[in-house]
């Protein structure tokens, strides 16, 4: 039989490029040099995470949550970790708790820091009275009857489409991340700026352009060291003039 070559993804799944990531004696030697601490550390190494960004991450989270329980810190670096929640109560605790004023222990810290290029002090990194101003702003989007009609107009029509869309294409190789970035970038499109992306059935450069600068946060998060803040970087770094090229596309757009 002839030998199957799968076709080309429609998206660049490396983004802007690789990312600089702290060996693991240093990463190791940072968690020494931290101290001790009461929340377990999954037995990942930075090579790990390095590999996983951009792919299955959620199945390694739910492996380490076997092996390591419900709460867990994940090392990214030489001096950061992701705290992992997957109990509801401590999650209900930390989403209740955040930005509050007279107890802000729950800060947005470095994924605040590394996604600030791309949504700038927008609602998604905004901390302290400035997200609790525009946490007002948009309380009624979170409406029981709001939520109903969004997913009546917005979210089961792009479900549909992309239902049609593999039908179409039944009995051929498909890129089913490709699918999904295209039918969360509709989604996100009509639900939050009323733009109509249809990258369900149309070519658009913003696809790659959104998924290269959010990877680009997902590598800033295993950075050995945070070069991205060198002034005029992106005139020698291709990585960087990759990720601003990105986020200037997303926003002429």
């Amino acid at each position: 039989e002839e030998l199957y070559v799968p076709e080309e993804p429609v998206i660049d799944t490396e983004g802007a490029g690789k990312t600089f990531i702290s060996p693991k004696w240093l990463t190791e030697l940072g968690r020494l040099w931290g101290g001790k601490s009461d929340v377990p550390v999954c037995e990942a190494a930075p090579d790990d995470v390095k590999d996983l960004l951009g792919g299955a991450l959620f199945q390694a989270l739910y492996r380490w949550m076997l092996t390591t329980g419900s709460i867990y810190l994940l090392p990214t670096g030489p001096i950061s970790s992701f705290l992992i929640v997957s109990e509801p109560a401590a999650a209900k605790h930390i989403l209740r708790s955040s930005d509050n004023p007279r107890r802000n222990v729950y800060g947005k810290g470095l994924v605040a820091e590394i996604s600030k290029f791309l949504f700038g002090d927008g609602f998604a990194v905004a901390e302290g009275q400035l997200w609790t101003a525009r946490r007002k702003a948009v309380a009624p989007s979170f409406h029981k009857a709001y939520l109903e009609l969004m997913v009546e107009r917005v979210f089961v029509p792009s479900a549909q489409m992309l239902n049609k869309k593999l039908k179409e294409q039944a009995g051929k190789p498909i890129d089913i991340e490709s699918c999904f970035s295209q039918l969360t970038l509709d989604i996100i499109g009509k639900a939050v700026f009323n733009y109509d992306f249809d990258s369900l059935t149309e070519e658009s450069p913003v696809i790659q352009a959104v998924y290269t600068a959010l990877k680009e946060t997902e590598q800033r998060a295993t950075d050995l060291l945070p070069y991205w803040k060198i002034p005029l970087i992106t005139l020698v770094d291709e990585r960087q003039r990759k990720a601003a090229e990105a986020v200037e596309v997303i926003r002429e757009t």
